[in-house]
């Protein structure tokens, strides 16, 4: 096996299994001597995008990378569960439970291999994430790291799908997200906790793959967001953070009746730092007129997007070689999402 893939493996193992909590965070001072892990400049090169549909949802040979991913937020506590299956760097399954009160948990579930097949449908010992055919809505069961679930995404609103965003070293990642937002009926049994029910909760699904590595250091990271509104709605942010700076990314609105966005003009504000990693509490996306997602492709002229991210609490992982939070989030008052600033290790130490 090639060293970097191995290198892949066992940083993206160790750090997707690792919550270090270190010290507290607080506002960055002057004084603080930290990197501001911000961007230089917005590409507003248009990526190849359309609305995301389940058949854009298959396995990708090949990929060094690629992950399926769902998440549940419950608005009214805040409570929620993530399950991630990964085919590359290698089969592995992870979950992250975030309880009303009390520790919040990252919790690898080791299963020997993850197969996806084109119904869509990705399988393992520890989980499983299929499109159901009949019902037409994706369906999350879930045995593994303590936790089990079966969960249904109904009334889901499509997001995009795009890519290739091409950055250093010839990387290239590309995504869908067929469940931008739905509202979802089943059950959850969190780790250690008793079986509870997920009806009325908000839920979201997306797929990343291409040959990229995460923990490669030539990039810079990238950012990422969703957030579910009150009125059914989400709004979508996700990009790449090059090595010299540049953010080259999209946000975009999911709505019952239409799917649109742009490329973002992104800026960072409002800095925290959690030990030597720093990270903004505010993510501000904006462009003057969108474009229209149709199974077909981008067209039109949509109203112009101009959102706040607002990190609400966060929890930060940090495992030397990147750095993130994964940390509930709003936008507009009464919405519930989740935010990610990732970043290699030079910008954190590179001033």
């Amino acid at each position: 096996m090639p060293p970097r893939r191995l290198t892949a493996i066992a940083c993206t193992a160790a750090s997707l299994a690792a919550l270090l909590l270190g010290p507290a965070t607080r506002p960055v001072s002057a004084r603080d001597g930290l990197p501001l892990t911000d961007i230089k400049r917005s590409d507003l090169t248009l990526v190849p995008g359309k609305l995301a549909e389940p058949a854009d949802d298959g396995p990708h040979p090949g990929s060094w990378t690629e992950w399926w991913y769902a998440h549940v937020m419950d608005p009214a506590t805040k409570r929620t569960f993530i399950a991630m299956l990964f085919t590359a760097p290698a089969p592995m399954g992870l979950i992250f439970w975030y309880p009303e009160k009390g520790q919040k948990l990252i919790v690898p579930a080791l299963t020997g291999e993850v197969t996806a097949t084109d119904q869509p449908a990705v399988r393992s010992s520890v989980g499983n994430l299929v499109w159901d055919t009949e019902r037409e809505t994706y369906r999350l069961t879930w045995n593994g790291g303590f936790a089990e679930a079966d969960i249904w995404f109904e009334n889901a609103v499509p997001g995009v799908t795009g890519g290739p965003i091409e950055y250093d070293g010839g990387q290239k990642m590309y995504w869908t997200s067929p469940v931008a937002t739905s509202h979802v009926k089943g059950w959850l049994k969190p780790p250690g906790g008793k079986r509870i029910s997920v009806d009325g909760w908000r839920g979201y699904h997306d797929h990343n793959w291409g040959p990229f590595n995460v923990v490669d250091q030539r990039y810079s990271g990238w950012e990422w967001g969703v957030s579910h509104e009150p009125d059914g709605s989400a709004t979508l942010l996700g990009g790449v953070v090059k090595g010299d700076g540049t953010w080259q990314g999209v946000v975009g609105r999911a709505t019952p009746s239409a799917t649109y966005g742009c490329m973002a003009t992104l800026k960072l504000s409002d800095w925290k730092t959690h030990g030597l990693f720093t990270y903004p509490g505010t993510t501000n996306a904006s462009c003057p007129s969108s474009l229209l997602a149709t199974k077909e492709g981008l067209t039109g002229r949509m109203p112009a997007v101009d959102v706040d991210f607002h990190v609400v609490d966060p929890v930060i992982i940090d495992v030397g070689l990147f750095a993130l939070p994964e940390s509930l989030g709003r936008t507009t008052p009464g919405s519930l999402g989740l935010i990610e600033h990732i970043r290699t290790l030079p910008p954190r130490i590179n001033p």
